[in-house]
């Protein structure tokens, strides 16, 4: 199928409003330019009219010594509920608790689950493992706190979008034999999953939303150096060894450079024993989500995910 016209229209506008701010091409395109153009382009994304969801900013100290923002998204009902620790996307550069404000409350109503995005430092001020690491604490400080949140400590999922579906993968292998922590489900939503730029889908060169040139600028970023690529926090897929990791949720889009290595790191998943439930959207692009307010089929295709999401958490 080809790409959704909803979705060329939207693209296409933030493009021209792009050229029309003179943005620059990405070998000079410094970070806080691309949050300031992020920020421009978000304008384009309406919200969906969520209702029945009670918010509280909250944080807690990592282990620099940081604090870590986090925004704790209730629904209305009955508890116990089940928690979700969700980060959000940006190539680990740009996003924040406020990019993702909205998906997190459309997923809190709709899955009837207790959402806690963070708010991870980003890079390059903070390369790698730094939101790794605040991951992890975050994980782990929601785990000792979510008693108070009427939350079931038996439904501890982590998820999130691209960059932040990175975060959730390795953080669910982090925890994987670590006593303590039990992470119940893992939502993955177009997650970068390999330091490689070699498969399938990179080697279409799809120029919708995220490009290859994009992700290569993301990971110069992100990385001290090349070398980190291989490890398994930051290319999840190369783990050698996945039986143990949670049940999966795992979402692609056709149009997207990460398309391929989501769909092998399913296929490893489900070959060790893995329970993977694969959402596939064969005319969408990187980052659909953050579109349901603008595009039918966008709208869709979260309706369809938040489903699963509710479905597998409240079993």
């Amino acid at each position: 199928m080809k790409v959704d016209p909803q979705v060329l229209r939207l693209l296409q506008t933030i493009g021209n409003r792009m050229s029309q701010l003179e943005h620059p091409p990405l070998d000079q395109l410094t970070p806080k330019q691309s949050r300031d153009y992020y920020e421009v382009a978000r304008e384009y994304f309406k919200e969906l009219p969520v209702d029945g969801v009670n918010v509280d900013d909250s944080s807690f100290m990592g282990r620099a010594g940081n604090e870590i923002p986090v925004r704790i998204y209730t629904p209305e009902g009955e508890g116990p509920f089940p928690v979700l620790v969700y980060f959000h996307g940006g190539g680990w550069v740009f996003g924040n608790i406020d990019s993702s404000n909205n998906i997190c409350r459309y997923f809190s109503c709709h899955a009837k689950t207790v959402i806690v995005s963070v708010d991870y430092r980003l890079a390059p001020e903070h390369k790698y493992p730094a939101a790794f690491h605040d991951a992890l604490d975050a994980i782990t400080w929601v785990s000792n706190e979510a008693g108070h949140w009427n939350t079931d400590s038996h439904r501890l999922a982590v998820g999130g979008e691209s960059s932040g579906g990175n975060l959730a993968a390795a953080s669910a292998i982090y925890f994987m034999d670590k006593p303590g922590i039990e992470i119940s489900h893992q939502f993955l939503i177009t997650p970068v999953l390999d330091y490689n730029f070699d498969t399938e889908s990179y080697r279409s060169n799809y120029t919708y939303n995220l490009t290859n040139e994009k992700m290569k600028w993301f990971f110069q970023h992100y990385l001290n150096r090349e070398e980190e690529g291989r490890d398994v926090f930051v290319s999840p897929l190369r783990l050698k060894k996945m039986a143990g990791l949670p049940p999966t949720i795992m979402v692609t889009a056709e149009y997207d450079p990460l398309r391929e290595e989501a769909f092998a790191y399913a296929e490893e998943l489900h070959a060790s024993g893995v329970t993977v439930t694969h959402h596939h959207f064969d005319d969408l692009v990187h980052s659909f989500i953050n579109m349901a307010g603008v595009v039918d089929r966008s709208a869709e295709a979260l309706e369809s995910i938040t489903r699963t999401l509710k479905e597998r958490l409240h079993r």
